[in-house]
């Protein structure tokens, strides 16, 4: 009996696992997912487009904008919407495609001609590789510029007025200065600038200790007008102490008609202004507090240097910092970090957990691929839109849960690294046990 069933199936033979490249098969399903891609992308920007014309039109139409740049105004604002709709144009274009198969019963039929579940959706790993890269390519380089050259256009052209901000104040990472700009342009040249700060030892050497004998002791009677005589009577060396201890630690007001920068030598240079030292504040914070008086008129100045050891920020650090951190480029935080080795750890936790998340975000679009073939596949007799709203839950789980550990991380609650890569790496490894496990 045992002999019969065995030559009755002995002509059965077992198909092997397949993954060696199925040009056939990889161009149809590539075929079949591009076009239900390219369907939902479309439909996507159009209404994204749609919704910033209705946002902002009436703002050059009031103005009798050119209409050359109203259309270059609505197409630098696109790149930073595409990057938003890749993800979601992913996951939803994955469900529909794998949707469709299981529907259609051809993910069976592909299992039975032994092709893994994997390899069924590899032509769309493919692609969800290359968007990733165009997503970290757009979030890094192009939408910053291009919602940049945005933001000018609509200054220069609805608001007809040059880019600048009024009354801009700017503090420093290390909270050990604070600039006053009355416009703040995007050059590297500004006018009426204020920098609150405390003198410290390279500004003292700088500013006060000078080479040329004469002029330190100008400066010295300038500074301390009533113990310039005591001071003066002290050998070189016990004056340079008498100096560092009566300075450092008190707050010191520039005032310059002009401060530019060099961006070769990252050295700011203050033009035709004023100094003014107060008294020692043991806080060593900006504030408004009382009792802070002056310990020397105002001495005037032509040109003072400050090197990168005494200010380190830039222009385009000062603009950074006005932006939602969450809108800057990985590359822009890390070298303001890597420069600013005193920054407050509440200001760092922020940063880099901004970082992190940066860096994980565009993976999102790789993410919906693990997202998309499983559950896609699990649903073939309920058809795709079974499919679509489990995937649109889930998504919005992830988007979630990665804005949560976001608030976590620059709170200082979580690691900044935990906080910024945790739920895409959770979310990925558990795609990707879910595809091994239904590998069959």
């Amino acid at each position: 009996m045992e002999k019969d069933q065995e030559k009755k199936y002995e002509d059965l033979i077992l198909l092997p696992r397949r993954w060696f490249p199925m040009p056939r098969l990889d161009t149809y399903i590539l075929r079949e997912f591009l076009i239900k891609y390219s369907v939902l992308l479309l439909v996507f920007i159009i209404l994204f487009v749609l919704g910033d014309v209705y946002r902002d039109i009436s703002d050059f139409l009031e103005n009798k904008a050119p209409f050359r740049e109203i259309l270059l105004y609505f197409a630098y604002k696109l790149p930073g919407n595409i990057r938003f709709i890749l993800p979601i144009t992913m996951l939803l274009g994955c469900m529909w495609t794998m949707a469709t198969f299981g529907k259609n019963m051809e993910i069976t039929a592909m299992r039975a001609s032994g092709v893994s579940l994997f390899r069924c959706g590899g032509a769309i790993f493919v692609v969800g590789l290359a968007v990733t890269g165009i997503n970290i390519y757009f979030n890094e380089a192009l939408v910053p510029y291009t919602e940049r050259s945005a933001e000018i256009i609509r200054s220069n052209v609805a608001e007809r007025r040059r880019y600048v901000r009024g009354l801009l104040t700017y503090r420093s990472s290390d909270q050990q200065r604070h600039w006053l700009f009355n416009n703040f342009d995007t050059g590297n040249t500004q006018k009426n600038v204020t920098l609150k700060t405390f003198w410290s030892e390279p500004m003292i050497d700088s500013l006060i200790l000078v080479s040329d004998e004469s002029a330190q002791l100008k400066m010295i009677r300038e500074v301390f007008p009533g113990k310039a005589d005591q001071i003066l009577g002290l050998s070189r060396e016990e004056r340079e102490k008498r100096i560092r201890r009566e300075l450092l630690g008190r707050k010191v007001d520039f005032f310059a008609a002009e401060a530019s920068y060099n961006p070769g030598k990252a050295e700011w240079t203050f033009h035709n202004g004023i100094f003014t030292s107060y008294d020692r504040n043991d806080k060593l914070e900006i504030t408004a507090g009382t009792g802070i008086s002056a310990i020397h008129d105002q001495i005037p100045f032509t040109v003072l240097h400050f090197g990168q050891d005494k200010i380190h920020e830039s222009p385009n650090d000062i603009l950074n910092a006005i932006k939602e951190k969450d809108d800057l480029p990985t590359w822009v935080i890390w070298n303001l970090v890597r420069r600013t080795p005193d920054i407050a750890d509440r200001v760092k936790a922020i940063y880099m957990t901004v970082f992190y998340y940066r860096l994980a975000f565009p993976w999102a679009c790789f993410l919906a691929v693990f997202l998309g073939i499983p559950l896609a596949t699990k649903n073939e007799r309920t058809g795709s839109l079974m499919a679509i709203i489990t995937a649109v839950i889930i998504i919005v789980i992830y988007i979630v849960t990665a804005q949560v550990f976001l608030v976590l991380g620059k709170g200082g609650i979580l690691s900044p690294i935990f906080a910024g890569l945790a739920p895409t790496v959770a979310f990925i490894a558990f795609c990707a046990y879910r595809i091994y496990h239904d590998r069959n």
